[in-house]
Protein backbone atom coordinates (compact mmCIF):
# COMPACT_ATOMS: atom_id res chain seq x y z
CA UNK A 1 0.00 0.00 0.00
CA UNK A 2 2.80 2.52 0.87
CA UNK A 3 4.30 1.88 -2.71
CA UNK A 4 1.04 3.34 -3.92
CA UNK A 5 0.88 6.42 -2.01
CA UNK A 6 4.36 6.93 -2.79
CA UNK A 7 4.43 6.60 -6.71
CA UNK A 8 0.68 8.66 -6.43
CA UNK A 9 2.75 11.37 -4.97
CA UNK A 10 5.66 11.24 -6.81
CA UNK A 11 3.20 11.13 -9.94
CA UNK A 12 0.90 14.21 -9.38
CA UNK A 13 3.37 16.71 -10.52
CA UNK A 14 3.61 15.00 -13.36
CA UNK A 15 -0.44 14.42 -14.04
CA UNK A 16 -0.51 18.17 -13.36
CA UNK A 17 1.98 18.43 -16.15
CA UNK A 18 0.12 16.27 -18.78
CA UNK A 19 -2.98 18.67 -19.00
CA UNK A 20 -0.87 20.94 -21.52
CA UNK A 21 -0.26 18.29 -24.41
CA UNK A 22 -4.01 17.07 -24.26
CA UNK A 23 -5.37 20.85 -24.31
CA UNK A 24 -2.97 20.87 -27.74
CA UNK A 25 -4.15 17.31 -28.95
CA UNK A 26 -7.83 18.97 -28.33
CA UNK A 27 -7.15 21.54 -29.91
CA UNK A 28 -5.70 20.64 -32.49
CA UNK A 29 -8.52 17.80 -33.24
CA UNK A 30 -10.82 21.00 -33.13
CA UNK A 31 -9.00 22.64 -35.55
CA UNK A 32 -9.23 19.26 -38.27
CA UNK A 33 -13.02 19.15 -37.46
CA UNK A 34 -13.74 22.89 -38.06
CA UNK A 35 -12.00 22.44 -41.64
CA UNK A 36 -13.34 19.20 -42.28
CA UNK A 37 -17.53 20.16 -41.76
CA UNK A 38 -17.30 23.06 -44.01
CA UNK A 39 -15.14 20.87 -46.70
CA UNK A 40 -17.92 17.70 -46.47
CA UNK A 41 -20.67 20.09 -46.84
CA UNK A 42 -19.55 21.71 -50.26
CA UNK A 43 -18.67 18.41 -51.23
CA UNK A 44 -22.15 16.93 -50.65
CA UNK A 45 -23.48 20.04 -52.93
CA UNK A 46 -21.48 19.41 -55.25
CA UNK A 47 -22.99 15.79 -55.50
CA UNK A 48 -26.10 16.96 -55.70
CA UNK A 49 -25.10 19.28 -58.57
CA UNK A 50 -22.63 16.35 -60.32
CA UNK A 51 -26.19 14.24 -59.83
CA UNK A 52 -28.29 17.39 -61.46
CA UNK A 53 -25.43 17.53 -64.73
CA UNK A 54 -25.67 13.66 -64.92
CA UNK A 55 -29.61 13.81 -64.76
CA UNK A 56 -29.93 16.74 -67.59
CA UNK A 57 -27.28 15.44 -69.93
CA UNK A 58 -28.24 12.19 -70.24
CA UNK A 59 -31.73 13.02 -70.23
CA UNK A 60 -32.77 10.23 -73.39
CA UNK A 61 -30.96 7.14 -71.25
CA UNK A 62 -32.80 5.73 -68.51
CA UNK A 63 -30.13 4.14 -66.79
CA UNK A 64 -27.69 7.36 -66.47
CA UNK A 65 -31.06 9.33 -64.97
CA UNK A 66 -31.55 6.87 -62.67
CA UNK A 67 -27.76 7.34 -61.66
CA UNK A 68 -28.02 10.94 -61.48
CA UNK A 69 -31.72 11.06 -59.08
CA UNK A 70 -29.39 8.17 -56.91
CA UNK A 71 -26.94 10.59 -56.82
CA UNK A 72 -28.66 14.01 -56.16
CA UNK A 73 -30.62 11.83 -53.68
CA UNK A 74 -27.55 11.06 -51.59
CA UNK A 75 -26.52 14.97 -52.07
CA UNK A 76 -29.93 16.55 -50.47
CA UNK A 77 -29.80 13.37 -47.57
CA UNK A 78 -26.10 14.65 -46.84
CA UNK A 79 -26.99 17.73 -47.25
CA UNK A 80 -30.42 17.32 -44.66
CA UNK A 81 -28.05 15.41 -42.49
CA UNK A 82 -24.90 17.79 -42.11
CA UNK A 83 -27.32 21.14 -41.55
CA UNK A 84 -29.93 19.11 -39.53
CA UNK A 85 -27.05 18.19 -36.92
CA UNK A 86 -25.53 21.77 -37.18
CA UNK A 87 -28.98 23.04 -36.22
CA UNK A 88 -29.67 20.66 -33.19
CA UNK A 89 -26.37 21.00 -31.51
CA UNK A 90 -26.53 25.13 -31.57
CA UNK A 91 -30.13 24.51 -30.51
CA UNK A 92 -28.36 22.71 -27.78
CA UNK A 93 -25.68 24.80 -26.80
CA UNK A 94 -28.05 28.07 -26.69
CA UNK A 95 -30.32 25.91 -24.97
CA UNK A 96 -27.45 25.08 -22.10
CA UNK A 97 -25.54 28.29 -21.89
CA UNK A 98 -23.18 26.54 -23.80
CA UNK A 99 -20.04 27.79 -26.22
CA UNK A 100 -17.38 27.23 -28.33
CA UNK A 101 -14.57 28.95 -26.48
CA UNK A 102 -13.28 28.95 -23.20
CA UNK A 103 -13.64 31.77 -21.14
CA UNK A 104 -10.83 32.39 -18.46
CA UNK A 105 -11.62 34.13 -15.48
CA UNK A 106 -8.91 35.77 -13.18
CA UNK A 107 -8.09 35.52 -9.54
CA UNK A 108 -9.58 39.04 -7.97
CA UNK A 109 -6.92 41.12 -6.58
CA UNK A 110 -6.46 41.49 -3.07
CA UNK A 111 -4.91 44.67 -3.08
CA UNK A 112 -1.64 46.07 -0.79
CA UNK A 113 -0.56 43.32 1.24
CA UNK A 114 1.77 44.92 3.02
CA UNK A 115 0.37 47.37 5.93
CA UNK A 116 1.22 50.99 5.83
Amino acid sequence: MKKFIIGGLLMSPVMAFAQTPLENTVNAVQNIIDLLIPLLLALAVLLFFWGLVKYIANASDEAAKESGKTLMSWGMIAIFVMVAFWGIIGYVQESTGLSGSVTVVNAPATGNLVPS
